[in-house]
């Protein structure tokens, strides 16, 4: 459960992943994923289907989801940073036409189903983002720690009153192609064990548990 074993999955990305040629099959994958965490009606195969131009009841949503994966890889590519008005508008990409304060941090207080964690007041969402993005503009030699804490961090947050968690994933993908790896996605079987890797980093501040879950999704993604 360390860096090194990253940089390992890191060496076979260098031979495995080209992020100028990601294939339809992985693209799909990540973008059902995603919505199917909250879309359990969505299907691979409609996914498969709106990504070639059919027009379905899902439609807004899986074209959102694919735009806003665009997006992160288009600044991978052209090597731009991830600022703090570059997730927002990440965030109104993925919520376009679905939340009309996409793009917005929430100015409520919110709940998660489920959690033992609350997420912060709405009052302190705009500082403790600030300390979020002061934290990702370090230099920090534990890549796997970084890229875990820029998931983590802001699903713990919850900044936005809606799609934190789908926005979150974009941000783990988007950390894992700048730093040389392929993105990830989770299968259904493995959600639970994905829940409990962010309740343990939400309440006890551990996340080793997820650093472990996210080597295991990084190396089935180079398989």
């Amino acid at each position: 459960m360390s860096t090194c074993e990253l940089l390992k999955l890191k060496e076979i990305a260098a031979n495995l992943f080209d992020i100028n040629n990601i294939s339809f099959e992985l693209k799909s994958k990540i973008i059902f994923s995603s919505l199917s965490f909250e879309y359990p009606s969505i299907t691979l195969e409609e996914v498969n289907d709106v990504l070639n131009g059919k027009s379905t009841n899902n439609s807004l949503l899986i074209n959102n989801q694919a735009n806003a994966l665009n997006f992160v890889i288009d600044l991978v590519k052209n090597n731009e940073e991830l600022t703090e008005n570059k997730l927002k508008d990440l965030h109104e990409i993925l919520m376009k036409g679905i939340l009309e304060v996409s793009g917005l941090y929430r100015n409520v207080d919110i709940s998660i189903k489920g959690s033992n964690h609350t997420p912060p007041s709405h009052i302190k969402v705009y500082d403790r983002m600030g300390k979020y993005f002061d934290y990702l503009a370090q230099v920090n030699a534990d890549l796997l720690e970084y890229i875990s804490f820029s998931h983590l961090q802001l699903a713990k947050v919850h900044p936005f009153l809606d799609g934190n968690g789908r926005c979150a994933r974009l941000v783990l993908n988007y950390e894992l192609m700048k730093n040389g790896l392929a993105p990830v996605y989770i299968l259904p079987e493995e959600r639970n064990e994905y829940y409990n890797t962010l309740e343990e980093f939400k309440v006890n501040k551990d996340s080793n548990p997820f650093k472990e879950f996210l080597l295991k999704i990084e190396a089935r993604s180079l398989n």
